[in-house]
């Protein structure tokens, strides 16, 4: 009788899930990498309802917050829409967003579990039991949580966070230049209607 294939493991035989708090410098360092995303999230919708010329309420009714790259797809469109000329690096931002939401995924999403095998507390990011969604089949089975690690995703979100707030300056700049030169006499066609009639 052939024997049967034994059941694969789910995680390291010696971690076990940390059921106490982290300590309070990783919980912290956590919580602003966390609250930086957020932020991102909310430089993204400036952007995108300024192009769309709502306010965040009329957004929060229509619209949910797209992955990066229909995000970039749908702010290119809206500048050619508007004929706003731009040299800002599209494809750069989209790489940095699929950055910034892969580091808090892994920090939110993954099973934090501490190693038996280790003398002193020695707490490691598990992959999740669950589907991860995009992206998250490249993040590795276990890493080794301690300062530089969080450093990097922070530094993740923190880059993404820059070349959010260099779009929200350009678009801002940009509409505005738009809507100076839409308002110049020269460029109201009902005023130059109104007065060529007037000397007619």
């Amino acid at each position: 009788m052939a024997a049967m294939p034994k059941p694969r493991l789910t995680f390291n035989a010696a971690f076990e899930p940390l059921e106490s708090g982290l300590p309070e410098d990783y919980a912290s360092a956590i919580g602003v990498t966390v609250a930086r995303h957020a932020y991102l999230d909310w430089a993204l919708g400036q952007v995108m309802y300024d192009l769309l010329e709502i306010s965040i309420k009329q957004g929060r009714v229509i619209m949910k917050l797209p992955r990066p790259r229909v995000f970039i797809a749908a702010v290119r469109d809206l500048f050619e829409f508007h004929g706003l000329p731009t040299k800002y690096d599209f494809e750069g931002l989209a790489a940095k967003l699929e950055a910034a939401d892969c580091a808090v995924r892994e920090l939110t999403r993954s099973t934090y579990m501490r190693d038996t095998g280790s003398k002193k507390l020695a707490i490691h990011l598990v992959r999740s039991p669950w589907d991860p969604g995009p992206g998250g089949d490249i993040q590795p089975e276990a890493q080794r949580l301690d300062a530089k690690f969080l450093a990097a995703k922070r530094k993740e979100v923190d880059d993404a966070v820059a070349a959010a707030e260099k779009l929200r300056a350009i678009t801002d700049r940009l509409l505005r230049e738009s809507h100076l030169r839409r308002t110049k006499p020269a460029f109201d066609r009902r005023r130059r209607r109104s007065t060529t009639s007037s000397g007619t």
